[in-house]
């Protein structure tokens, strides 16, 4: 289920929350946090979607709820980045240039997965729509990294929803209509949503129980590890899972 219908099926149920202010916003920033992904139906996301009570707020941009998401990921020219993941090392990285077209702002980010599940996110603003890294990101990435010289490997784009929950530090994000590309290849990654939940701390949520009683269940994701194979065909044994649950959804 894709397209103007859907988009307006799913924007009517998204008008039934609050705006999220900029408090609410700042106060679940989450930089260091537990992360939980979930692989979920299109066809399924207005259901859930419903089924949230009212103890959440949306955060909304000049066009709605539905937030453009731009990102460039760099890797080492190995893909140890890749690699890494691949292997299920801990203290795993992440590195990208993330842009925010409808607020005009862009940020280098560098995730570290420093449990299965708890992931550090730190971060400096750039000037927007900078593409390459400069020699002062070079320096905060040697200075927070072993990583060394890093070059492009994959951009990603999509659409997000995000809704923050207005009694505890979380916040439940939806992602659409993702594409992979680079140099000149593009890859849409399927008919599919990937939801994230990230909390300060483990606990029972109004998300949580809305996701079981979905049976909508935690799913082993990387959007990043998924492009590069995707794009690059590199070798992905560990992976196999992640990519036959996005091929359950073609």
């Amino acid at each position: 289920m894709s397209g103007p219908k859907f988009d307006s099926e799913l924007a009517t149920l998204l008008e039934r929350f609050a705006d999220a202010t900029p408090d609410q916003l700042a106060a679940r920033a989450l930089q260091h946090r537990i992360d939980v992904k979930y692989l979920v139906a299109r066809s399924a996301l207005a259901g859930l979607v419903r089924s949230l009570g009212a103890g959440y707020a949306a955060v909304r941009v000049a066009t709605g709820a539905l937030a453009t998401y731009r990102n460039v990921y760099f890797d080492t020219p190995s893909f140890r980045c890749f690699d890494d993941h691949r292997r299920g090392r801990r203290g795993r990285r992440k590195v990208r240039i993330r842009h925010y077209p409808d607020r005009a702002m862009s940020f280098l980010e560098i995730k570290t997965k420093q449990t299965a599940t708890v992931t550090l996110k730190q971060r400096r603003q750039l000037t927007y729509g900078a593409q390459a890294l400069t020699v002062a990101d070079q320096l905060f990435l040697d200075e927070r990294t072993d990583l060394g010289p890093l070059v492009p490997a994959v951009g990603i784009d999509y659409r997000r929803i995000t809704l923050l929950d207005m009694n505890v530090a979380e916040r439940l994000t939806i992602d659409l209509d993702l594409v992979a590309y680079h140099d000149g290849q593009v890859r849409e990654l399927g008919a599919f949503a990937v939801i994230e939940l990230k909390r300060a701390q483990r606990g029972e949520t109004a998300a949580l129980r809305a996701l079981r009683n979905a049976h909508i269940r935690e799913r082993s994701l990387s959007k990043y590890c998924t492009a590069v194979v995707a794009i690059h065909g590199l070798r992905h044994n560990r992976l196999r899972p992640d990519l036959r649950n996005l091929e359950a959804y073609r």
